[in-house]
């Protein structure tokens, strides 16, 4: 069996098709959508709403930490072994990862409006905080990680909902 970042290489098998791994690309992923973040203190910002956010509930801010974290952990750390470099069925991969990339641009869509001073709820809510949670759930789709699929989609709901009460 070919081992490869690519894929993922596999340690130990959890259920069926999916193993305790490596999928070295996911580092990579989670890394492109963090680079705002990391360029965040080498802009000036008049406000910074984001930074400065008391959270309301603080028992959901911790639950959307969780997940999130969760989330990340299940894209790098959970590796199908139906999942290949050239897929079988190439038109959903295609599909998948397209949802991805889609959701990544809207992503850095938002953080170009956030950086140029429109902070507002709407921007914030649909194209920061609902775009970065769409991303792990394509590319769970994509890499057919449906644990990935299943926590980024809850991480959706908790994330809109911790932003939307405390901004």
């Amino acid at each position: 069996m070919k081992k490869s970042l690519l894929i993922g290489i596999k340690w130990v098998k959890i259920y069926k098709n999916i193993w305790l791994g490596l999928f070295g690309l996911g580092f990579i992923l989670f890394f492109i959508q963090e680079i705002p973040y990391l360029i965040m203190p080498f802009i000036k910002l008049a406000n910074n709403p984001l930074m400065e956010m008391v959270d309301t509930y603080p028992l959901l801010n911790i639950f959307e930490k969780i997940i999130g974290i969760s989330t990340v952990i299940s894209m790098i750390f959970l590796v199908n072994s139906n999942t290949n470099e050239i897929s079988h069925d190439l038109v959903k991969t295609r599909i998948f990862f397209s949802m991805s990339i889609i959701s990544l641009l809207g992503y850095y869509i938002g953080w170009v409006f956030y950086f140029n001073g429109f902070q507002g709820l709407p921007i914030v809510l649909i194209l920061l905080t609902g775009c970065a949670p769409l991303y792990y759930t394509s590319i769970g789709l994509w890499r057919k990680n449906y644990i990935l699929v299943l926590l980024g989609i809850l991480f959706l709901f908790v994330h809109l909902a911790n932003v939307w009460t405390s901004y």
